[in-house]
Formats: structure tokens, C-alpha cells, sequence
């Protein structure tokens, strides 16, 4: 088993491959009543063409793999919820582009909510009823979401920017997508990404690593042949689908979204520190302690609904920019504007008390088991151990951070969209 102490903030990183071949590891939090434990798999929402070993093309339904993720806590005896709770933990799971990830927490019986989490995803259980049922559940989900306008307005921007990379597709799919969906194309798609090599299994708590080890292999069980697939490219052009977008909803002011859309994740870069770069120059241009977001305020252009993101995956990467707003052209244009002045980030206080606000949140975090069990294996997909970026922002400079800015933002393409109030 590897072990890698982190001196910086004092965590010990235990690595091991389990004898199904699936990867551990475990981060001992010794004191600590509540553990955490978290399998994932490297398969989401975008994952839905793909090329087999024999050449054989596969297509399925825009949604199936957070449909996965529901059917996966029923079994022929009943629902995995119930069961975790009678050993007093809590579980539940989420879906994301590139992941699918089961959890629980707990503050006993590790031992066997652990064999209940293995158990419930090395026996998945569909049947043409149960699948039916879903459907009707997994729609008024969709339905439900869609009534909202913070998130109607999410989707709207990405079907703007994006032309057909699947990102712009809520991950749950669609109502008619789902539809599509079978007993037969969830076993076949349970088959091909829920093999314990695709899968990362991780642990923080009041834990002996090696005792723990052998405890999990003895309750696994072996899996065929792991026969990894091609996801199939995504021809994205390089431009945004709409310049422009609006639609109408019954909100109390109107809603601005400009969706920015990046070259970053092209770069051989690190995509983490891609991210730290660009969310530091975003917080130096647009953050509340600016004195641009102070005068946004004073205009009564915006409220404390204002906000800016930035994500990047191996096959995408956008900025967001939003905001409740009286006036949303003026609102824009001031934005755009802000946007362009690469002058002002060049401002050495202002950065390394970004840094050091970061590095201080980053070892706060560090007491959360949840943080770091759902941060980790995020990290870990994107080839970065997440105890290493306290490192990283340390080396990290001004200059690095304006130059990736400054080249992300000469590349860049943006959407307008808005979600105006009724008769406004």
C-alpha cells in the first residue's frame, strides 16, 4: 500500500489497487466520529456515444446515466435508502458531466454500510416495470426544474453557446430521451462503465487503512475482463450556436446571463490550475471587493444575486457571468467592458490576498470529510491529487494568472441570455 504524508497540512494519503482492480484510497482521520465514503465511476452525462473494442458503435438516450444512478438504489428486496438508514448512515449519490458518484456518511457501522455500498453497485437489479415507473419520476423531475427560472436560464445559455457538444443537455436528458430508455440499455451500459477499474473508491475517517483493505476484499467480488471503450469526439465548433437569447418568465427583475465561451480546456495545461487562474482574475475584475461590483451596486444595477463561474473539463470550458438586473443592456455593456481591462489586473496586493484568502479556505476545508471525499475524486479524474494545490498556490504568480486570462478571454466567444419579467 503507498503511503504519502502531506506536511503541509498534516493528511497521510494511503493508495492501493483492491484485488477486483478497482483503485482505493483512504485518508485516516484519527478523533474524527463521522466517516465518509464515497465510489465513483468515470462515467456521465456526456458519456452517451461510443466505439467498442470490436469497432461497434453504441448510442444511448441523453440522461441514461443519471437514470443509472436512480435505478442503482432499488433491488428486488426493497430500497438501499432504507437499508443504509437502519445502520444509521446517510446515503445519496449525484450525476455530473464526466462522473457518477454513490456516498454515505456515518458515525457507525463503517464495516457494514461500506459492504452495503459494494453490494448495492456490484448488483444492479432492472426490470421493464420498475424501468417504466422511473420514467414517470425522472419527467416531473425534469418538469419540476424547468419551472425555475435560476436554472431555466442555465440550460438556455449552454443551448445558446454550445451547437452540439452535449453539455448543452441537462444531465438528467430530456422527457423524450428518457423515454428511450430500457432494462436492457441500463445493464448495457451498467456493463461497459461500472467495472471496478473504471471506479475509484474512497474513504476519510477513524480508519486502519490496511485492516480496511483487507475487510473490502474480502466482500468484493471478481468482474470479467474490463473491455475499456472509445468515447466518441465531440465536433464543437469553435463559436457559440446564438449571439443572443431571451425568453419570458414571471420573475421580479430581469435575468442576465452572459455564458463566455473557452478554448482552455485545448491547452496541455493542468485543467486545476487552469481553473485556479482564471477564477483568480475573475475575482480581481468582478469580485465584491472591487470597486467595479461597488459600482454596479451604487447604479442599482445589480443585487447580491450577482455572480461569476468558470469550469473546465477535458472536453469543454465556459465562464459565467450573471445576475438579477433593472437594467440589463447597461448591466452588459459594463461587464464587456470590465472584461477587457487586463490592465487592471495588474495588482500585486490585490492577488496575494486572493492567494492567501484561497490557501486559507483550502486548510479550513481539510476538516470537512464531504469536502474532501467528493473534491478528491473530482480532482483525481482531472490527474491532480487534491492535497497537492496547496503547493500549487503557493508557486502560483500574478504573471501566470494574466497571461492565461488574457489569452483565454482573445479566444473567447459570448452568449447573451436573458430571462425578462412578464410585460416588462
Amino acid at each position: 500500500m503507498k503511503q504519502t504524508y502531506y506536511k503541509a497540512i498534516d493528511e497521510t494519503l494511503f493508495e492501493t489497487v483492491l484485488d477486483n482492480g478497482m483503485q482505493l484510497f483512504i485518508i485516516p482521520k484519527k478523533g474524527f466520529q463521522k466517516s465518509y465514503v464515497t465510489m465513483t465511476t468515470k462515467y456521465g452525462s456526456i458519456h452517451n456515444d461510443f466505439v467498442r473494442q470490436d469497432g461497434t458503435k453504441v448510442h444511448m438516450p441523453k440522461g441514461i446515466a443519471h437514470f443509472l444512478e436512480h435505478k442503482m438504489f432499488e433491488k428486488e428486496d426493497g430500497d438501499m435508502f432504507n437499508a443504509f438508514s437502519k445502520y444509521g448512515s446517510s446515503a445519496n449519490a449525484f450525476t455530473s458531466y464526466d462522473r457518477t458518484s454513490y456516498l454515505f456518511t456515518t458515525v457507525e457501522s463503517l464495516k457494514e454500510n461500506i459492504k452495503l455500498l459494494v453490494d448495492m453497485l456490484q448488483t444492479p437489479y432492472f426490470t421493464k416495470e420498475s424501468v417504466e415507473k422511473e420514467v414517470g419520476i425522472i419527467a416531473e423531475e425534469i418538469k419540476m426544474y424547468q419551472d425555475q427560472p435560476n436554472y431555466r436560464l442555465y440550460y438556455q445559455t449552454l443551448k445558446a453557446m454550445y451547437h452540439t457538444h452535449p453539455v448543452r443537455v441537462d444531465i438528467a436528458g430530456t422527457v423524450e430521451s428518457i423515454n428511450e430508455i430500457t432494462d436492457q440499455t441500463l445493464y448495457d451500459c451498467y456493463n461497459t462503465f461500472y467495472h471496478p477499474k473504471n471506479m475509484v473508491m474512497f474513504i476519510v475517517g477513524n480508519v486502519e487503512p490496511k485492516a480496511m483493505t483487507e475487510y473490502i476484499n474480502g466482500i468484493i467480488k471478481p468482474f470479467n475482463t474490463f473491455q475499456p471503450v472509445n468515447i466518441l469526439p465531440f465536433e464543437e465548433p469553435e463559436g457559440v450556436a446564438v449571439n443572443e437569447v431571451k425568453s419570458i418568465d414571471n420573475v421580479q427583475m430581469d435575468k442576465l446571463m452572459l455564458g463566455i465561451k473557452t478554448d482552455n480546456f485545448k491547452s496541455t495545461d493542468n485543467l486545476i490550475l487552469t481553473e485556479l487562474k482564471i477564477l483568480f482574475a475573475l475575482d480581481m475584475l468582478f469580485g465584491e471587493q472591487t470597486d467595479f461590483y461597488q459600482s454596479l451596486l451604487k447604479d442599482q444595477l445589480i443585487d447580491d444575486s450577482f455572480g461569476f463561474n468558470f469550469t473546465i473539463e477535458p472536453t469543454f470550458s465556459h465562464m459565467f457571468i450573471a445576475g438579477a438586473t433593472r437594467d440589463a443592456e447597461r448591466l452588459k455593456q459594463r461587464i464587456i467592458s470590465q472584461l477587457y481591462k487586463f490592465d487592471l489586473l495588474n495588482d500585486q496586493k490585490a492577488f496575494d490576498l486572493i492567494i492567501r484568502q484561497t490557501i486559507g479556505e483550502y486548510v479550513s476545508s481539510m476538516n470537512s470529510p464531504e469536502y474532501i471525499a467528493n473534491q478528491f475524486t473530482r480532482y483525481f479524474f482531472n490527474d491532480v491529487i487534491l492535497f497537492d494545490i496547496l503547493p500549487l498556490l503557493e508557486q502560483l504568480t500574478l504573471a501566470e494568472c494574466i497571461e492565461t486570462y488574457k489569452s483565454t478571454l482573445n479566444n473567447a466567444h459570448i452568449t447573451d441570455s436573458r430571462i425578462v419579467k412578464r410585460n416588462g
